[in-house]
């Protein structure tokens, strides 16, 4: 265990790191002050003497309103962490009850998490007697930040995104693929499916855009001509749709098996190479150490656990907005 400096820590008053780590949030004076609940002046003030603490500007104004220095964002993770820890330690006495709370979380996320999370977080309360609620929103992995930026979202869920800035916390929950959806009742489907029956037959394309996806590309690269029989922009419509025509759908493979559960529709993994993906758990870092906060990570984590198991190999529709392509 490093050896702690009890003579620099005496030199430093910690609440000018809590109007750092604040700073970097809002990138504006006036709006860490009103969080802070202090003065523009005293918020002045205080980024008067982090610069001298730290031999920096840290923060240099511009239209945009604070733009942090190299070393003002190298420091930032650190210092977040540093805080959301002291604060786990002075309120870790706290415990949150389920049972006995009155509180609504709101978790953002797309269809593909929804159609095995909701129903996993609803046998949890039923079975557990909670009394707490949850609202679900829609967000993708282009979106994930704008969903945060709202006060009420406690957590997202989606693609992990490729950089995730310092004012955010990210958890990789389970890695995943793509499976194949269709009706294999009807006359043509084998299972699994042959590398035949999936260039011949009609797609039903599941995309953010609802235009081309990695399947088009991939199967472009082997000399083939996707038949995309429809495109739509969410998942929730391709039960429907595989009753009605005989199409396949690639899509990812915790959804595909979902689907194929409780729809009475064939999954199986695709006759050619497809991608893999993680999905990630993302939080602003002042919630860190919530106690209910916490709770909430840890239900998400134990309802997504199967997930990263289901058909390691397979899984459609892949891109940085969301597990659709």
């Amino acid at each position: 265990m490093k050896t702690i400096n009890a003579v620099n820590l005496r030199k430093v008053d910690l609440n000018l790191l809590v109007v750092f780590h604040t700073l970097m949030q809002e990138r504006h004076v006036t709006r860490a002050a009103a969080k802070l609940h202090l003065t523009q002046g005293a918020v002045s003030a205080a980024l008067g003497r982090l610069r001298s603490l730290f031999g920096d500007e840290l923060f240099e104004r511009s239209r945009e309103g604070m733009t942090p220095t190299p070393k003002a964002l190298a420091m930032a993770t650190r210092i977040g962490q540093a805080l959301a820890a002291i604060d786990s330690l002075v309120s870790e006495s706290e415990e949150f009850d389920p049972v006995t709370a009155s509180r609504t979380f709101h978790l953002a996320m797309s269809d593909d998490l929804e159609a095995v999370l909701v129903p996993a977080i609803l046998q949890e309360v039923e079975d557990n007697g909670w009394n707490v609620r949850f609202s679900f929103h829609q967000t993708n992995a282009s979106l994930w930040q704008q969903a945060l930026e709202d006060p009420k979202t406690d957590l997202v869920l989606c693609a992990s995104p490729p950089q995730v800035p310092s004012a955010y916390r990210q958890s990789v929950l389970f890695a995943s693929s793509y499976s194949c959806l269709y009706d294999g009742s009807r006359p043509g489907f084998s299972t699994p499916l042959t590398l035949e029956e999936y260039v011949e037959s009609g797609h039903l394309r599941v995309s953010y855009n609802a235009q081309r996806g990695f399947v088009d590309e991939l199967l472009e690269s082997q000399g083939y001509t996707r038949k995309a029989a429809a495109s739509i922009s969410h998942f929730a419509g391709t039960i429907t749709a595989l009753r009605a025509a005989g199409i396949i759908a690639t899509i990812p493979s915790y959804t595909a098996y979902a689907y194929a559960g409780s729809a009475g529709l064939t999954a199986c993994e695709p006759p050619i190479p497809v991608p893999r993906f993680t999905i990630s758990l993302l939080w602003r870092v002042q919630r860190e150490a919530d106690p209910e906060h916490a709770w909430l990570r840890r239900l998400i984590e134990k309802s997504a656990g199967p997930y990263g198991t289901v058909q390691p190999q397979s899984h459609e529709e892949h891109d940085t907005k969301s597990a659709k392509g």
